[in-house]
């Protein structure tokens, strides 16, 4: 019986403990500091004028000239949709300007088109050359 008691007791504790806890409400949350706005994104390149057209200018060796590879001297060629070929190697203008080979074999051609001018370096071979063309 003085168990019955005890637990009795304590329960009627419990309860009593419970509903007389009088509690401030919860004070809210501090407000999360807000996070600065994402940077915007960088806009695309502006897209260059049209480089198509009929390029002249010359060539000159870049290095050493090796027996068997063309003079240097005038050249011409013809961009048509961004591509062109120039001493052999058939290469693609960039949305960039930045010039780029596109033929696996042949040898290789890097450089620029800008405002009218056209300046790249083909490497062939032993064969070098530095050329420089103008919008005709």
């Amino acid at each position: 019986m003085r168990l019955n008691l005890a637990m009795f007791l304590l329960a009627a504790g419990t309860v009593a403990g419970c509903s007389s806890n009088t509690m401030a409400p919860a004070a809210a949350p501090a407000p999360m500091a807000m996070a600065p706005e994402p940077a915007p994104a960088p806009m695309a390149a502006p897209m260059m004028s049209s480089v198509d057209g009929l390029y002249r200018g010359n060539s000159e060796t870049a290095g050493t000239y090796h027996r068997g590879c063309a003079r240097p001297g005038a050249v011409s060629t013809s961009i048509r949709h961004n591509v062109f070929v120039l001493k052999g190697i058939r290469a693609r203008v960039g949305a960039d300007g930045s010039v780029r080979n596109i033929s696996r074999r042949g040898g290789m051609i890097t450089g620029t088109v800008s405002n009218g001018s056209l300046d790249v370096t083909t490497k062939s071979g032993r064969c070098s050359y530095h050329i420089v063309a103008t919008h005709a």
